[in-house]
């Protein structure tokens, strides 16, 4: 009995995993990442069932739509710029048809993207007419956490839900002023997530300040206000101002030494009949502060503002490598 059952046992071992692994091996090439990954998504990790999201993404329509791990293919003059970002591949800002959004491409394949916009999709997936309610009904329970390189990050948040969605996560952001409406998608490989160890992002200050620059302005022509135009000194003032609390070790608009904005910009003789600033620190990257900012009213009145003209962003880690944010906006 005892050898019936060993045997049984080990017939089964050879029908679900042995076999369908000889099958997924490549001959020619070895048993590469690619096989190990498609192989363990098959026959060993459970796969979502992703019957409800295609059933609503048919009676969406949109213009752009991608599909995770495709080879990146766009025309030069979408491209806005492409920038490092804090997984392991590299941001490439696009404006297709002037429809913001931004691809993680890493080794020419699509790994990840963000938009703010309806009429993009990715792998059926698309935030058109979504909201909080709708969006749990259809990917039902959000995951707690997050795996980045050897570290849990907690992902419970009121202003966004996180999915694990096969071998990708998925975050959608709520417009908690606008009936928790989706105004952002942001969907990785967790491949991408896992090329470093640490809590915070690692782009250079500059490429975070081009982040930011392209989130807001997206952001205010999707909420019908025109974009403004960078102002270097602005931006100067911004910098320095980040600088200070980084190095100084205090989250505030006014500095230990009683200097408010005002006196940032009227030093650099910056012409303005209107200023304000928004600050925020923590986050892991510029497009969860975006949101978070976004999401606060007093911030948020500055970043919709139609009356200014022109902005500046500066952006500094500290030691610790947490990173500051400040944002100047001006009137001029």
């Amino acid at each position: 009995m005892f050898k019936k059952t060993i045997s049984f046992l080990m017939l089964s071992l050879v029908i679900f995993f042995i076999y369908p692994a000889v099958e997924s091996y490549n001959f020619k090439n070895g048993l590469d990442k690619s096989y190990a990954n498609e192989w363990l998504n098959l026959y060993v990790l459970p796969n979502y069932d992703t019957s409800k999201i295609e059933q609503v993404n048919s009676t969406q329509s949109y213009s752009i739509d991608y599909q995770m791990g495709e080879p990146f293919e766009a025309e030069a003059e979408d491209v806005e710029a492409v920038i490092d970002s804090e997984f392991a591949g590299e941001f490439n800002i696009i404006y297709e048809d002037g429809i913001f959004h931004i691809l993680l491409v890493n080794e020419g394949e699509v790994t990840g993207l963000y938009t703010n916009n309806d009429e993009v999709s990715i792998d059926s997936i698309n935030i058109q007419g979504m909201d909080r309610d709708s969006i749990r009904e259809i990917y039902d329970r959000p995951v707690k956490t997050v795996d980045k390189g050897g570290k849990h990050l907690i992902v419970e948040h009121e202003q966004y839900d996180v999915f694990d969605i096969n071998d990708k996560y998925v975050y959608f952001f709520y417009d908690v002023h606008e009936e928790d409406e989706v105004n952002g998608l942001l969907t990785v490989k967790k491949s991408e997530m896992r090329h470093s160890d640490s809590m915070y992002n690692h782009p250079s200050e500059e490429d975070n300040e081009r982040l930011n620059f392209h989130l807001i302005n997206a952001t205010r022509e999707k909420y019908g206000v025109a974009p403004l135009d960078h102002d270097p000194k602005a931006s100067k003032a911004a910098g320095e101002h980040s600088r200070d609390m980084a190095a100084n070790d205090y989250f505030s608009h006014n500095a230990p030494d009683g200097s408010t904005l005002k006196d940032r910009i009227e030093s650099l003789d910056i012409s303005y009949r209107l200023a304000g600033e928004n600050i925020a620190t923590g986050h892991t990257s510029p497009i969860f502060s975006h949101h978070s900012l976004m999401n606060s009213k007093e911030h948020r009145v500055n970043t919709l503002n139609d009356s200014y003209t022109h902005m500046g962003i500066g952006v500094e880690y500290n030691a610790e490598e947490v990173p500051y944010y400040t944002e100047n906006y001006i009137k001029k």
